[in-house]
């Protein structure tokens, strides 16, 4: 009894711990059922969340690249089809910022062609309408843009230029099975706007020929870096040809091709394998012509040099150097009446310019620091004026001579009704050396023209010349005097750009070495392709904006 008893107990015992095996391992499954459950909750939320983020950063990063299409390309064309840079000029003198994008940045007949809603004179709404696909979700974004500073006219000499200074912020929004998401983008850019100016080309013509009527032909040894442009057509000769990096327009619908002494006109950017230039902005053909200047505006820089008003009656000044001023104030910049040579030089904090005319030596030293101008005739006394001078030199007559040093802080246009001759290097007190100079970064500006006759290297120039500046001669050319005689003369390097009516020549050549003359090294004043340009240099006629800041990377914050 006791045996089966106690068996009895023992399996009694068995069953219930089994019982309570299976209770457990029902709980665990339990728990691991309501694990997974929460954790495929989770996923699916995380994921919602990270569609949510990525349609929201999406939806920014549209609005931003709809921002630099409007500033870069919308903006560009609406100004570019003004008669006048005035126009603008309404939305400076009204402190209307806002008004101004709302008026130029916007592409119209495109379905992204509404105009920035002008939310006050210092803020410009725009939400781009976008439709995004089902599989993508909704996002949307908001664009504004608030000024930064009341807009001002930077302008000196014959044209306005006005700037406009924005911060931008851009809140992209989207959500996902009620899961909301926003990303914001912040950042700055600034809007320049002036007329087209000559300075930006790093070759200009009239005609692709000399002033003899002989055909230029660019080959291996002709090189640009900026933009260049003729009224005519382009000859190109030989494989390799000649590279061009910026852009090169024509108004001929073909280019002159070589084609081993056999010339073709194709409308084509090559001659099959003969005659290969380099295009790496492209060569457009059958493009508007583009006028030289009236002698108006060789008026007009009379009249700054002067530091008169435009129209005002410049007869009176009789020979020799005149400065402009007014109740012993500088109020414009140098004229000259007469033939005479000048010869530039710089200190720390100032420019002096020494003229010649026949045995008559005027001295005129500018002093940045002290913001004073001196002039003095022979040993004369010196007589100084507060103010320095708008950088306008107008010689009516030849410069005979010219070279020296354009001061670090000094801006120079000189221009003659006759021929300049560069007798000696022109350079920049400040800029970078080498095989490939440059002044970026740098304030240092010189422009040279020749109304009626033209810019000429002289036979007395040395060997290997440098000229710092952009040089213009609307009815000459920029040549070398007896190019084609004597003995090699090494190379010119050119900084800046050169727009003449006719290509001068500047030296021989035999096979690939020179024989004459100097071979040329123009190297593009890249500065001019963002707006510099040399006071009271002459202007095109067409709108144009600069931009800057508006490609630079955006602050990024996730909002929510």
């Amino acid at each position: 009894m006791w045996r089966r008893s106690l068996l009895g107990g023992k399996r009694g015992y068995m069953l219930v711990v089994s019982m309570g095996f299976a209770v457990l391992l029902g709980m665990g499954g339990l728990l691991a059922v309501s694990g997974t459950i929460s954790e495929v909750k989770s996923a699916g939320q995380q994921l919602r969340e990270k569609r949510a983020f990525f349609r929201a950063d999406g939806g920014a990063t549209l609005c931003l690249r709809e921002l630099r299409n409007r500033l870069q390309r919308d903006l560009a064309a609406q100004l570019r089809a003004l008669t006048s840079i005035n126009t603008v000029g309404t939305y400076v003198s009204n402190n209307d910022p806002a008004g101004f994008l709302a008026a130029y940045a916007y592409q119209s007949g495109t379905s992204l062609g509404s105009a920035f809603q002008r939310v006050s004179a210092t803020e410009a709404r725009l939400t781009p309408s976008y439709t995004p696909s089902a599989a993508l979700g909704s996002y949307a974004c908001t664009l504004s843009a608030f000024s930064r500073s009341a807009p001002v006219n930077q302008g000196t000499g014959l044209s306005p230029v006005y700037v406009f200074r924005y911060r931008y912020t851009i809140d992209g929004t989207a959500t996902d099975g009620g899961l909301a998401r926003a990303i914001n983008l912040q950042g700055i850019f600034t809007v320049q706007v002036q007329n087209d100016n000559f300075a930006r080309y790093a070759l200009f013509t009239n005609q692709q020929r000399n002033a003899a009527g002989s055909l230029v032909w660019f080959t291996n040894r002709t090189n640009f870096s900026g933009p260049v442009h003729t009224n005519a057509e382009f000859n190109f000769a030989n494989n390799p040809g000649s590279t061009f990096t910026g852009a090169v327009t024509s108004v001929s619908t073909t280019g002159d091709y070589y084609n081993n002494g056999s010339p073709l006109h194709l409308n084509a950017d090559r001659n099959a394998d003969r005659d290969i230039p380099t295009f790496s902005g492209g060569f457009q053909r059958g493009t508007a012509s583009i006028s030289m200047p009236a002698t108006t505006t060789a008026d007009r820089q009379r009249e700054a040099a002067l530091g008169l008003s435009t129209g005002a009656s410049t007869a009176g000044y009789g020979a020799g150097v005149h400065l402009g001023t007014s109740s012993g104030a500088m109020t414009g910049g140098i004229y000259i009446n007469g033939n005479s040579t000048m010869t530039m030089s710089a200190g720390t904090n100032t420019a002096t310019y020494t003229i010649t005319q026949g045995s008559t030596t005027s001295t005129v030293t500018t002093n940045y620091s002290s913001n004073q101008t001196t002039v003095r005739v022979g040993s004369g006394s010196p007589t100084s004026y507060s103010g320095v001078p708008n950088g306008m030199v107008f010689v009516d007559g030849a410069v005979t001579g010219l070279s020296g040093t354009v001061q670090g802080d000094s801006q120079v246009t000189l221009a003659a009704t006759g021929d300049v001759q560069i007798t000696n290097n022109i350079t920049y007190q400040n800029y970078t050396a080498g095989a490939t100079p440059s002044a970026d970064g740098t304030t240092n500006l010189m422009g040279i023209m020749s109304w009626n006759g033209n810019a000429r290297i002289a036979t007395t120039a040395p060997n290997d010349i440098n000229i710092h500046a952009t040089i213009m001669t609307p009815n000459g050319e920029f040549r070398v005097d007896n190019y084609s005689t004597g003995s090699p003369r090494g190379t010119a390097t050119i900084l800046g750009g050169v727009i003449e009516n006719t290509y001068g020549a500047f030296g021989t050549f035999s096979g690939s070495s020179i024989s004459t003359g100097y071979g040329r090294n123009f190297v593009y004043d890249t500065r001019m392709g963002r707006g510099m340009a040399p006071p009271f240099f002459p202007t095109i006629g067409s709108v144009i904006s600069v931009l800057s800041g508006a490609t630079d990377r955006p602050n990024w914050q996730q909002t929510y």
